[in-house]
Parts: C-alpha cells; sequence; structure tokens
C-alpha cells in the first residue's frame, strides 16, 4: 500500500468513532457503518471517488478477516479488511489517481475553452468545471465496454 500510515490514520479514526460500546470490537452492523465512515473519510479528501461496498461484500470480508472465529473484528482485522478492500479489490489507487488528475488537472484545463466555445463566459469556472465533470462522468459510464 503506498500510505499504509494515512490507512492506518482513516480505519482507527473510524473505529474509534463507531465502536460506541469500547468493547474493542466492531459487530457485523458496526461493520457496515465503520466501512461508510471510511468511505466518508476518503471521501472528504478526495471527492467523489467512490461508493461504499454492498452489505454482501462487508459481510463476505467479516468472514475472511475475522481471524478468532466470533463474527467481530478487533482494530487489527478491520484494518486489514479495510487495506485490502481498498487495494486490491476496488482498484482504489487506479480509480483516485484518475480522479484527482481528472479533477485537479483535466478539467480546470478544459473549462476555459468550453466557456469560449460555448459562449459561457458568465458562468463561473467553480460552477462550469464541475458540471463539465458530471458530464465526462456520464459518457465514460455510458460508453460501450471494449471502446
Amino acid at each position: 500500500m503506498a500510505s499504509p500510515y494515512a490507512c492506518r490514520w482513516i480505519c482507527d479514526r473510524a473505529f474509534e468513532k463507531i465502536d460506541q460500546d469500547h468493547n474493542s470490537k466492531l459487530d457485523r452492523f458496526e461493520l457496515q457503518l465503520a466501512v461508510y465512515e471510511v468511505y466518508n473519510l476518503l471521501n472528504k479528501r478526495f471527492p467523489g471517488w467512490s461508493d461504499p461496498p454492498s452489505r454482501d461484500v462487508v459481510l463476505e470480508g467479516l468472514k475472511k478477516f475475522d481471524k478468532d472465529g466470533d463474527m467481530n473484528l478487533n482494530k487489527e482485522e478491520f484494518f486489514n479488511f479495510m487495506c485490502e478492500f481498498l487495494v486490491e479489490g476496488s482498484n482504489f489507487f487506479k480509480r483516485v489517481s484518475g480522479d484527482v488528475a481528472k479533477n485537479s488537472a483535466i478539467v480546470p484545463a478544459v473549462t476555459p475553452f468550453v466557456k469560449r466555445a460555448l459562449g459561457m463566459g458568465e458562468v463561473p469556472d467553480k460552477v462550469l468545471g464541475p458540471m463539465i465533470g458530471s458530464v465526462t462522468n456520464m459518457a465514460v459510464v455510458a460508453m460501450p465496454k471494449g471502446l
């Protein structure tokens, strides 16, 4: 993992926030909430990069990473689950690096040209940029596979 310290920090924050009964374990309900919290923390730093996994995926992870078989994850088990899921299960770095490049370089560079071409000089870049990003995302989703 490129930044294990960042992943550890995010996982620890989520674990501590969700483990309200302070038993140092996440049951299956708390685990789903902790996964949502990790995604919330990631989306604050990398806006819009991904949706959290489904309930079924989380339960599969619980079974795989629950080393002592008690259907709970301790902090270390949760960290290992999240790191594997984020890195291997979801192409995390590929998605994040692509979104960061698009949102921080490509869209801002293209926005002035689009404004001129469409005669939208009065529209602020802060409004038009996200619109261009959304249209780009919709085009990527609508594009047939294999093109």
